[in-house]
C-alpha cells in the first residue's frame, strides 16, 4: 500500500471491518517531534474514515519500534488495537501476545505474489519511491526558448486545446512534457487541470505531471508540483503529496493551492470527497 518498503518506521492501518481504508507511515520517533499534531492527523484521518480497528507494524531497531508502538497503542486504546507487530527485517512478533519471534521472507511471501500479480511496483526504500516526484533534468535555457514562443503563438483557445490533448496523452516526449509545464503556468489553464483533476482521472494526470516536473525548470515548478500534489493525493500516493507539498511550500509559500493541500494533509481529508 505504501509502494515501498518502510525503514526505520511504524506503519498503522486503519480498518473497518476487513477492509483497509487508509495506510499511515510515521519515523519511529514521531512521538518526539511533533506529538500533538500527528495525534490530531492521525485521529481525524480515522474519523473521516469511519475506521474502528487499527493493525500496527514497527520496523527496524526494535526497542524504537516497540516504543513508538506502544505510544500509538495509547492513543488510540488498546481496544482499537487487533494487532501490533515488530520486525527486524528477518522475522517479526506480537507485541500483544507472547510467543517465539516467526521468520519470514517478503520476497517468497503470498504479498509479494500478489503484488506482481497485480502489476505493484514497491520500491527498496521511500527515497526511491519518491523520485519521480523529486528527480529532475531542467531543460536548457534554448530548450524552454523553444516552447515559450510556441505557446506564446498559439490562441487562448489553442493553448486550452493544446493543453487536454497533453494532459490526455499516453505518454510525453521531452518537448511535450515541458510544454505542458509551460502551458499550466498560466493561472486560467492551471485552473483548468485542477478541475480536471478527479480521483478517477488522478493517476493518469499524475504520470502526465510527473514528466513534466522532470524537465521544467525551476520558474515553472510551482505550478506544477502543486498539480502533482493533488493528484498525488486523489490517487493515493500519500509519500509523494507529503514531498509536493514540501517542496511547494520551499518554492512558492503563498502558492493559492498550498493551504488546501495541507489541510488535506493535516486533516486526513479522503479523497473521494474531492469528487462529491
Amino acid at each position: 500500500m505504501l509502494g515501498f518498503h518502510p525503514q526505520d518506521s511504524c506503519v498503522v492501518l486503519a480498518l473497518q471491518g476487513a477492509s483497509v481504508r487508509f495506510c499511515v507511515r510515521l519515523d519511529n520517533d514521531w512521538f518526539v517531534a511533533d506529538f500533538d499534531a500527528i495525534v490530531d492527523q492521525l485521529l481525524q484521518a480515522a474519523d473521516h474514515a469511519g475506521a474502528t480497528g487499527f493493525v500496527l507494524v514497527g520496523f527496524g531497531d526494535a526497542d524504537l519500534a516497540s516504543i513508538s508502538l506502544g505510544q500509538l497503542i495509547d492513543v488510540l486504546g488498546v481496544a482499537a488495537v487487533s494487532e501490533a507487530l515488530v520486525t527486524d527485517g528477518r522475522r517479526y512478533w506480537s507485541l500483544l501476545e507472547s510467543g517465539e519471534p516467526a521468520e519470514y521472507s517478503f520476497e517468497t511471501s503470498a504479498v509479494a505474489v500478489q503484488a506482481v500479480y497485480q502489476g505493484v511496483s514497491v520500491s527498496r526504500d521511500r527515497e526511491e519511491a519518491l523520485l519521480p516526484v523529486t528527480g529532475s533534468s531542467p531543460a536548457s535555457a534554448e530548450e524552454v526558448a523553444e516552447v515559450e514562443a510556441a505557446a506564446m503563438a498559439m490562441t487562448a483557445a489553442g493553448a486550452m486545446d493544446s493543453l487536454a490533448g497533453l494532459m490526455e496523452a499516453q505518454r510525453s516526449t521531452r518537448q511535450e512534457a515541458l510544454l505542458l509545464g509551460v502551458l499550466v503556468a498560466d493561472d486560467e489553464r492551471f485552473a483548468a487541470v485542477v478541475a480536471r483533476l478527479k480521483t478517477g482521472t488522478a493517476q493518469h494526470y499524475w504520470n502526465r505531471l510527473v514528466e513534466a516536473r522532470a524537465v521544467c525548470p525551476h520558474e515553472y515548478e510551482p505550478n506544477v508540483l502543486a498539480l502533482l500534489g493533488l493528484a498525488s493525493w486523489l490517487c493515493g500516493k500519500g509519500a509523494a503529496h507529503t514531498s509536493c507539498l514540501e517542496q511547494l511550500a520551499a518554492r512558492a509559500e503563498r502558492h493559492p493551492l498550498l493551504g488546501l493541500l495541507h489541510r488535506v494533509h493535516r486533516e486526513g481529508v479522503p479523497p473521494r470527497s474531492w469528487d462529491g
